[in-house]
């Protein structure tokens, strides 16, 4: 055999000219010699540079081939058999097309067992299937891909998705994919993309976690698109939605279009239109199809307030929003948009309220340090609260100001808690011996109390004044994101296992709003009445559902990439909401738009 002939006869394979005499040919040489397979390397090795469905499908197959391993063969097909005469690397004559084929010869390891050189139908199922079917448009944060053989590499962004492959998001990370058809999917944060092997190539995906939102494009009569879930199935004709894909439930949200939401358990479906969604948990009792709620965002953006920062809080009028940014504190009028006061140079703070006459700010840092702002002076005081703790990790402040508690890491654990006087004096009222991690703080008309959580998931409610301890609750992991009622009644708090959830102290009565391991839950608020729970998504949504019945009340899509902080006005009108790029923007419910011109 000389490389001339070895040439051809891979020459004729790949276009589809090769006779049944010269497929028998090129088997038996490549079987019997190392140095034909490593003739036939060099034609393909440049190109494989190029094409990572040749370098990582194969590429291990075809080190050991080079080295005459044929431990992959036929069985009964002997190493070491007599070579035939190949002198150096093929390199002439080389044509464009037979890389893409060389892809697809060498990507299924069985060809040497003889099913490689069979029929023209099986190659062109072989190279339908290696075709691309998806491809990565942006990035944001760490992406890796896994390939169907298991091997993982950081994705880029252009990069194509082959049949089998998996697309892993990062923490704080996102990505964009535009599919064969056309239809676009964004991951989100902590997110899972399976491209499935089987059925129709691009059609088949499955979210194993987290959230993507999809803008299907209009699907063939008899080719859907259709995404799988752990407990649901969705069949997509052209439409736009969110997936969430949670530890014991699945979530679909429609923004146009309809879908086909089939509990996987027991098949049962629903059609989920425009402006709906529909759940699918692994506790839905058999035969029940899921449920279809109204999900209506009743939100209008109002002003956008550029660079304004990550934290937010509204007067108790609601006419003023302060803000904190990296260098302080700003003050602006609601309904204008206009900036009012800046207390510069200050540093970055972790709460902010107003006092209960909206003419002054309280600020709390985590490092102990507390601003008292009264509105009519011209710079913010910095204060160091007394203490004899170390190591302090989270605080909170009241909505009214007057109380501010801390968690700290020492050996010994306290809870220190303080009343801010009408002068601004930080007096140091109670330090509750334990040691805990999150925090939050509501001035009840029982007193103030105060909500903690520790690392071993223990969630722990105390009166505030006395340090008696009113409550203790268990979580699979720490809660974090506190958040308790202003008649403290109701506390809630998140986290990647446990989900978002709230507790009635007083019947005992535990709700999951949403579930763990989906979208991450940045931050919660409660209205003041404790009826409807806010939360601030990583996704870039903002979430309420009903503390009464668990509904919820309505998604709102903010524009940015995730929503880090917010805050609802004391009479549940006006809405902020930061970005995670420092962006903050104010929403006015719609059925208040009455008295604004259009």
């Amino acid at each position: 055999m000389i490389t001339e002939r070895l040439e051809d006869l891979i020459g004729e394979l790949l276009d589809e000219r090769l006779s049944t005499s010269g497929r028998e040919e090129l088997q038996g040489v490549l079987r019997a010699s190392a140095s034909a397979r490593r003739a036939f390397w060099g034609l393909v090795e440049h190109e494989a540079l190029l094409h990572d469905v040749v370098c990582e499908s194969a590429g291990r197959d075809l080190a050991r081939m080079a080295a005459d391993d044929l431990s992959v063969g036929e069985p009964g097909v002997r190493p070491g058999a007599t070579p035939a005469a190949v002198q150096g690397p093929v390199s002439a004559r080389v044509r464009p097309g037979w890389f893409v084929a060389a892809g697809v010869l060498l990507a299924s390891v069985g060809w040497l067992a003889g099913p490689l050189l069979q029929s023209a139908s099986w190659r062109a199922e072989g190279a339908a299937s290696g075709d691309p079917v998806a491809t990565l448009s942006s990035l944001t944060g760490e992406v890796w891909r896994t390939d169907a053989a298991q091997k993982s590499s950081q994705a880029t962004s252009a990069q194509s998705i082959y049949p089998g492959d998996r697309v892993r998001v990062g923490e704080e990370a996102a990505a964009e994919m535009t599919l064969a058809d056309g239809s676009r999917v964004v991951l989100g944060a902590r997110s899972v993309l399976h491209f499935e092997p089987t059925g129709p190539a691009g059609k088949a995906l499955r979210l194993e976690c987290g959230s993507a939102a999809v803008e299907a494009a209009p699907q063939p009569a008899g080719l859907p698109l259709v995404i799988d879930t752990e407990q649901a199935r969705l069949t997509v004709l052209g439409t736009r939605f969110r997936l969430y894909a949670g530890q014991g439930d699945s979530r679909v949200e429609l923004e146009e279009g309809k879908v086909q939401f089939e509990r996987r358990s027991d098949g049962t479906s629903v059609e989920v239109g425009a402006g709906q969604y529909a759940v699918a948990a692994d506790g839905n009792r058999p035969s029940q199809p899921p449920a279809v709620r109204n999900l209506s965002a009743d939100w209008r953006l109002r002003q956008t307030l550029l660079r304004a920062g990550g934290l937010v809080a509204f007067s108790h009028d609601g006419a003023l929003l302060a803000t904190s940014h990296g260098e302080g504190v700003k003050v602006w009028e609601v309904a204008a948009g206009e900036l009012r006061q800046v207390a510069r140079d200050m540093g970055a703070f972790a709460r902010l309220a107003f006092t209960p006459a909206n003419d002054a700010i309280v600020a709390v840092r985590n490092d102990g340090q507390v601003a008292y702002w009264p509105l009519g002076a011209g710079r913010m005081q910095l204060k160091e609260l007394s203490s004899q703790v170390q190591g302090l990790r989270l605080c909170d402040v009241s909505r009214d100001g007057r109380w501010l508690a801390q968690t700290t890491s020492d050996a010994a654990g306290h809870l220190p808690v303080w009343r801010v006087s009408d002068a601004g004096e930080m007096v140091a009222v109670r330090s509750i011996p334990r040691r805990m991690s999150s925090v939050a703080i509501a001035a009840t008309p029982s007193g103030p109390r105060v909500v903690a959580g520790n690392w071993d998931g223990t969630t722990m409610i105390w009166d505030a004044l006395s340090g008696d301890e009113l409550g203790r609750y268990r979580f699979p992991t720490e809660l974090s994101a506190l958040a308790l009622s202003d008649d403290g009644r109701l506390f809630c708090g998140s986290s990647v296992r446990t989900g978002l959830v709230a507790v009635d102290t007083v019947s005992g009565k535990q709700t999951t709003f949403w579930p763990g391991d989906s979208v991450r839950v940045h931050a919660v608020r409660l209205s003041r009445d404790g009826r409807e729970l806010f939360a601030a998504m990583a996704d870039g949504l903002v979430r309420a559902w009903s503390t009464e019945s668990g509904d919820a009340t309505f998604a709102l899509p903010t524009g940015d990439v995730a929503v880090t902080a917010l805050d609802v006005s004391a009479d549940g009108r006006w809405l902020a909401t930061c970005g995670a790029r420092g962006d903050v923007k104010i929403w006015q419910r719609s059925e208040d738009m009455r008295s604004f011109a259009p």
